[in-house]
């Protein structure tokens, strides 16, 4: 965003400092939560807000905070996975650990007070919250390198690879900390659905979802 509209002073905020240094010079990264209360002095033309699904105790708080920060006619966009699996041909029948661990991660964010499986209601949400032309667009993402189409083939090995590494990094804290599971239980069940995605005739997809609106 900063590369393509130089002109522009774009912040990004984390609860942790993990962006690189390098960085074009128009571009802030700052440690904040934003849960917490905001103190932005200039109000935006665009907030953007990706895969904070699990992450938001009140949605509703978290879009007005939105909404007060926006210039008059500024756009606020959601884009998130929706924390389930599917097949279009049942061969998710063969894949229980998969669909046991997406499953277990929507409970234990439910019992947490952070509910990952609230991605559907988005569209509701900006509407509640008062924005104009609130749109949804909805894409197919492969887990793996089945589908015969050369592009969804590269998507889908990009997502077998993001998969892999985060079974674990999003399960184990939910796992063990809410639910009660030892480490070694979630790598089992970890290493069990890892099998499953890399298989090629089991042919897994999530869906990625991207809602806008307009503030009024």
């Amino acid at each position: 965003m900063a590369e393509e509209y130089p002109r522009a002073h774009i912040t990004g905020i984390d609860l942790s400092a993990i962006q690189p240094p390098w960085k074009p010079s128009n571009c802030y990264f700052e440690v904040d939560d934003f849960e917490s209360d905001w103190e932005y002095i200039t109000p935006f033309d665009f907030i953007f807000c990706r895969n904070i699904a699990g992450s938001v105790r009140d949605f509703p708080l978290l879009l007005s905070r939105a909404k007060e920060n926006l210039n008059k006619d500024g756009w606020i966009e959601l884009v998130d996975f929706v924390p389930r699996i599917w097949s279009d041909d049942n061969t998710i029948e063969r894949a229980p650990e998969t669909r046991r661990w997406a499953k277990l991660l929507r409970v234990a964010s439910n019992r947490f007070g952070k509910d990952l499986d609230l991605v559907p209601h988005y569209k509701n949400f900006l509407r509640e919250a008062g924005f104009k032309n609130v749109r949804e667009e909805t894409f197919k993402v492969p887990i793996n390198t089945w589908p015969k189409d050369p592009r969804l083939k590269e998507i889908g090995l990009c997502q077998m690879h993001n998969m892999l590494e985060g079974l674990e990094s999003y399960g184990m804290a939910p796992l063990t900390r809410v639910m009660g599971w030892t480490c070694q239980d979630v790598q089992d069940l970890v290493s069990k659905a890892r099998v499953e995605m890399q298989d090629r005739s089991i042919h897994l997809y999530c869906k990625f979802v991207f809602v806008y609106g307009q503030k009024e």
